[in-house]
């Protein structure tokens, strides 16, 4: 995430402010340029519903994350509307990410996609289907329980991962609906994905069956950057498409809080400017080294407060390879 400032006194706001703390200013933003002040732009029509602060594509209509949910939580249940407001507050760190870096969001024809799904249980411990957060035909369904942190931590510790976050379902579902629009139509892309990820047609159902089963298997952490990942190939390319925009969005952060010299993120003699749309033409051996560094110290920082680890994964020789393809997958469609 890069730093933001009011368009009126320039003092600095965050990505999800509605209003200027100093100022007061009513604030919009407007993917790929910024923050305008709200008078000389179109709200999102969710703007009082959620709180969602982007500029609406079309007048009374809704913005360009917004007009990807399908379909909302029932608001007629107590909570409901604040779980609402968290997911798409991730969703739209998500699609300035993807929007910044150049991946599309509509289909050839001009419709959006992804498209997004969020719904919970009725009863959680009566009868019913269970909601499971996935990806089907560029449908992404998020469970809305995973907005509640109580929830999510009991389901972290029930599987036992050492990282559960709405950034990261988000990134990690999305990583599907890529494979089916930048990998599967693709021959070219498809070899060289199954060349470094394996091939996705053994049974994903029995895969996922066995994982659960059994768990990963010893000395995974050569290969995989996540046990989740060693569970199918299309698991291990979601798992490391979203430590690759994990340590993407992380760099553009602590570039633009000084945590990273910008020198450090330059490719030869080309200016760098610490951007994620900069940034990620730089070869993954580069960008992992200095995330490497970052984040053993803000791992140690989060052990001296008394929390727990920032990023508590390890990238091996091989993950770092797999991340490179990924990033290389991202800079072709770009350049298409």
């Amino acid at each position: 995430m890069t730093r933001f400032h009011c368009p009126v006194c320039q003092s600095e706001i965050w990505f999800h402010n509605t209003d200027c703390l100093a100022c007061g200013t009513a604030l919009a933003y407007q993917p790929g340029q910024g923050f305008v002040a709200l008078e000389t732009a179109q709200p999102c029509d969710n703007r009082g519903a959620i709180g969602c602060n982007w500029v609406a594509l079309t007048p009374g209509g809704l913005c360009r994350s917004c007009c990807h949910t399908t379909v909302i939580p029932d608001l007629s249940l107590p909570g409901n509307d604040q779980r609402w407001a968290r997911i798409e507050q991730a969703k739209r760190a998500l699609f300035r990410l993807l929007i910044d870096i150049g991946l599309p969001l509509e289909t050839p024809q001009g419709a959006p996609v992804p498209l997004f799904e969020f719904k919970g249980d009725l009863l959680r411990s009566g009868p019913g289907p269970h909601v499971l957060t996935g990806h089907e035909n560029s449908v992404i369904t998020l469970n809305i329980a995973e907005a509640d942190d109580a929830e999510r931590a009991r389901l972290r510790a029930e599987l036992n991962e050492p990282y559960r976050t709405l950034t990261g379902h988000m990134r990690h579902e999305v990583a599907h609906h890529y494979w089916d629009v930048l990998v599967a139509p693709n021959p070219d892309q498809l070899a060289r994905i199954r060349a470094t990820f394996g091939d996705e047609t053994q049974d994903y159902g029995a895969a996922l069956q066995q994982h659960y089963e059994t768990g990963a298997p010893a000395g995974w952490e050569e290969h995989f950057v996540s046990t989740y990942a060693t569970a199918h190939p299309w698991e291990d390319f979601a798992e490391t498409w979203a430590h690759f925009l994990h340590i993407l969005s992380g760099l553009e952060t602590a570039s633009a809080y000084g945590l990273v010299p910008v020198a450090a993120l330059a490719d030869g003699g080309a200016l760098a400017d610490g951007s994620a749309a900069q940034m990620v033409r730089l070869p993954m051996a580069q960008l992992a080294g200095i995330w490497i560094d970052l984040s053993m110290a803000l791992n140690a920082v989060n052990e001296t407060m008394g929390h727990g680890s920032f990023y508590p994964f390890v990238l091996s020789p091989a993950v770092i390879d797999k991340l490179e393809t990924v990033r290389q997958l991202i800079v072709a469609e770009r350049g298409a």
